[in-house]
Order: structure tokens, then C-alpha cells, then sequence
């Protein structure tokens, strides 16, 4: 009985922590927040179109320079034959491989950057080697640091600022597709943050509809997100909105849940 009476106090305290923490949110709109990849300089394969390719990455790129700051992956952006009119946007860590069934859309690998004058001070490269399954030639696709690297406020990434140190689970809603094609919606969005704590290590990833990212932000705060496309012309067809809300964890969220655990050991 003892016990019942605790856990229910504890279940209406953390009820109580979860109002209470606040929220933010980060509009990212596919007209305005949708780099076009030919002008911002990433990095392009033409493949041949129905064959399925494997994707893999290794390399050493690194951003501003930092011996802490070595990019973990590549930013991909392509379009599978069993959906020919849906993008895919995709993170390829070093550690994993991506399978897909080339289009004559192509393939484009890139990084991501706060500014332009951060990318100028990046170093190294990166190298995706898509492996045909038969009857092709595999390829490797150089990503430079710099040059297929992109600075995010100069093309119009959509940014916020966090509370520095915080933790935050974060969520993203809506819908935003390309091309005014009715199978074109975009799956979810790139982000691009530094952790509380880690220097200037970058962080990029692909954070999917139905997915939550928790983290701690940087001393620094900021957080972008943003869409890509082959191209501006593509762009100028985009259209809808995708929503990140940001849900902050407090001090009495994380007592009370300490709690809930103490109650069960």
C-alpha cells in the first residue's frame, strides 16, 4: 500500500514536471528553407538508372579546424526507382550502408556548415563508393570539405536559439514536398547542432517524421534545420511546411523520474 501511495505521488509530480517544461518551435518552410544542391555545391553521381547501388562513406573532413571536430557521415539526397517522384533525404554515417534502386535523378552527397566563412576554414574530404549490385560500375564520389560543404545562413537554412545546456526532445509534424507532385512529400528534414559540452564536434543527422531527437544544446544555442533539392528551378516548385517542437526537459522532470526508477529497483 505503501508503495501505491508513493508511485502515485510520483506519477502526479512527474504529470505536474511534464506541464510545466516549456517549448519552442522551428518553422521550416520547403519554399524559403529547401537548398537548391547545384548552386550550393553538392557533390553529384549520375547513375544508371534501375540498377540498385550500395552506398557506403569513409573519410576525414573535418569543420573550422578542430582535431574534435571530424564529420561522422555525409548528407545524402536522392530518389529511389520504387517511388521515382518521392526524395529521399537520408544521413550515411561512416559505420553504415545505404540500398536503393538508382533513378536518372542522380545522387548528391554533401556537408553541412554553420556560414560560409566557417566552411572556408574546413579541411579533408569524404568518399562514398556506391557499389552497383551487377552490371555497372562502382563509383566513388569525392565530397570535399569545403567546396561541397554548405553554409547554412547564407542559403537559408531555418534557425533558433536554444537555452544553452538544456536537454530537449525534439519532434517534427507537417508536410512539405517538391516538384508540386503529389508523391514528392518529404519524409522529414537535416539538422545541424553542436552538443552541450563537446566543442566544436558538428552534428548532422536526418530527423524523420515520427522520430524523436533528444539532446543537450551547445554553450552556443543555435540549431538549424532545412530541405534540400537537385536545383533552384526544383525548389520554386516546393511548397508546405514542416514544424520542430522542442520539448525542454527540467531539473523537476529528471528528479521525477529518478524516482519512478527508485520505486522499481
Amino acid at each position: 500500500m505503501k508503495h501505491r501511495y508513493a508511485l502515485a505521488l510520483v506519477v502526479l509530480a512527474l504529470l505536474a514536471a511534464t506541464t510545466a517544461g516549456a517549448t519552442e518551435q522551428l518553422m521550416v518552410y520547403a519554399y524559403k528553407n529547401c537548398l537548391g544542391l547545384v548552386q550550393t555545391g553538392g557533390a553529384h553521381a549520375t547513375l544508371v538508372p534501375g540498377l540498385e547501388y550500395t552506398a557506403t562513406v569513409d573519410g576525414n573532413a573535418q569543420a573550422n579546424p578542430n582535431s574534435l571536430s571530424v564529420y561522422d557521415g555525409v548528407l545524402c539526397y536522392y530518389y529511389d526507382a520504387a517511388r521515382p517522384n518521392h526524395p529521399v533525404l537520408k544521413y550515411l554515417p561512416k559505420a553504415e550502408e545505404l540500398t536503393f534502386t538508382a533513378t536518372s535523378g542522380g545522387f548528391y552527397a554533401f556537408l553541412a556548415d554553420k556560414t560560409l566563412k566557417d566552411v572556408a576554414d574546413n579541411l579533408g574530404g569524404m568518399t562514398v563508393t556506391l557499389t552497383p549490385a551487377a552490371g555497372g560500375d562502382r563509383l566513388d564520389l569525392s565530397v570535399d570539405g569545403v567546396f561541397n560543404c554548405l553554409g547554412l545562413e547564407d542559403f537559408g537554412a531555418s534557425k533558433i536559439i536554444l537555452t544553452p545546456g538544456t536537454h530537449y526532445a525534439a519532434q517534427v509534424t507537417g508536410e512539405a514536398w517538391t516538384n508540386n507532385s503529389g508523391d514528392g512529400f518529404f519524409d522529414g528534414l537535416f539538422v545541424f547542432y553542436r552538443e552541450f559540452g563537446t566543442g566544436r564536434h558538428p552534428i548532422i543527422d536526418a530527423l524523420d517524421i515520427g522520430e524523436t531527437l533528444n539532446f543537450r544544446i551547445h554553450e552556443t544555442g543555435w540549431f538549424y534545420a532545412f530541405l534540400v533539392d537537385d536545383d533552384y528551378n526544383a525548389v520554386g516548385n516546393n511548397d508546405g511546411l514542416l514544424t520542430i517542437t522542442f520539448e525542454e526537459e527540467t531539473p523537476v522532470e529528471s528528479q521525477t523520474w529518478g524516482r519512478v526508477k527508485a520505486l522499481f529497483r
